[in-house]
């Protein structure tokens, strides 16, 4: 049995990148993955160049897309791109100015005007995320200086990589006319019948909503039930293939990891994330005391205003303490990103007239240790955080 975190989390393990761990993952034992085919519902793959399980999720979600991106059209050069290098050879080499060639004659929204410095900008974008996950290299020039020149040359090699990108569907591609469609055809939506039975297809569901989730809510569709009358069989293979517990209260299920494994968690070692928690540390006080009065599931409606004079009185109390950029920062601003951050956490929804916060919310608080010096301050927040003390299930 292996612990399974980085598949998890990582798109994919490049052996170029981190042999050590490409072959701890190739030399996987025959257990786990069953357990990944049979359980999670998973593929595999495991070639002489990466390891990578193409994961799933229980539900589409907002922040699932790539974080460099900021336009759709980023997404569209970024599927022509793919067509482009898919036929290259491993080393082959190439010029951006035939990527652009190749952009401007299959670019499918209208006509592609390479003057324009939003489209530039977008393509450099795309070029840096295949840089990143290493579907090319750069052999000569600097990309970066297309935003500002469109004759700009790079010259550039294909990895052979990029073929592993898009997941095999298991029907043409352009047989769909949505995602719920998509995701209907990989026997993927419970209570859906393509050949599986209704109990399989809530046993992969629950596994991927809790691997891959930071917290599952219970709703009328009968998962949440079933992680409750599995929960044993599911302590025991979280515990073994992520060192992980499970908590189940009435309102929601999540897993806690200890010691960081994961690199994108909730708590975090992010600013934002500190101020998360204490705003939420303020709410939970006022609920403690009675000022506020929790609905019966759990969850909270403040109005616009008064949910901004509980984020002014911490901002006033706290700011001191938050780091130099977030101490520069205007209100408004991270008032912002703040509500972007709970809401990407599945902690918060932006109804009119307000915010929700789901029950997750309510489960943590965060202080700051008062006795620290400036210059620590500088270095890292001395964030304490308290987990809810509310007994599960």
């Amino acid at each position: 049995m292996a612990e399974i975190i980085d598949l998890l989390e990582r798109f994919w393990i490049l052996k170029e990148q981190d042999k050590e761990l490409y072959y701890y993952y190739k030399n996987l034992d025959r257990e786990t993955k069953d357990f990944v085919r049979e359980k999670l519902g998973y593929n595999l793959i495991i070639n002489q160049h990466l390891v990578k399980l193409e994961k799933i999720p229980e539900s589409p979600k907002p922040w699932m897309g790539v974080k460099s991106f900021s336009e759709a059209t980023d997404y569209v050069f970024l599927c022509i791109l793919l067509s482009f290098i898919e036929d290259k050879g491993r080393d082959e080499q190439f010029l951006l100015s035939h990527i652009t060639e190749y952009i401007f004659i299959n670019y499918p929204i209208g006509d592609l005007d390479w003057t324009q410095y939003t489209k530039r900008k977008s393509l450099v974008r795309v070029l840096n995320f295949a840089l990143q996950m290493g579907f090319i290299k750069i052999d000569d020039g600097n990309q970066e200086i297309f935003s500002d020149n469109y004759e700009t040359e790079v010259l550039y090699e294909s990895t052979g990589l990029s073929r592993y990108f898009i997941r095999n569907f298991i029907q043409e591609y352009t047989g769909f006319n949505s995602y719920e469609e998509i995701l209907k055809a990989e026997c993927f939506t419970v209570g859906e019948n393509d050949g599986l039975p209704s109990g399989a297809l809530k046993r992969t569901a629950a596994y991927r909503a809790l691997m891959l989730e930071n917290v599952l809510y219970n709703k009328e569709d009968g998962l949440f039930s079933y992680i409750r009358n599995k929960r044993g069989i599911l302590q025991s293979d979280f515990e073994k293939y992520m060192a992980g517990e499970l908590n189940i209260y009435k309102d929601c299920a999540y897993l806690v990891v200890e010691d960081n494994r994961y690199r994108e968690a909730f708590p975090e070692d992010k600013n934002i994330c500190d101020i998360s928690l204490m705003l939420l540390g303020e709410i939970r006080s006022l609920v403690d005391n009675g000022e506020l009065i929790l609905n019966a599931d759990d969850t909270l409606f403040l109005e616009t205003d008064r949910f901004n004079d509980i984020f002014e009185a911490c901002n006033q109390e706290y700011r001191e303490m938050w780091n130099k950029e977030y101490r520069s920062k205007s209100g408004d601003l991270i008032k912002k990103e703040l509500i972007d951050y709970l809401s990407g956490c599945n902690m918060l929804v932006i109804l009119p007239g307000g915010y929700r916060l789901l029950p997750l919310a309510i489960r943590f608080t965060g202080y700051y240790i008062r006795d620290i010096s400036e210059q620590d301050l500088e270095k890292h927040s001395d964030l304490s955080v308290k987990e809810g003390e509310e007994n599960g299930e």
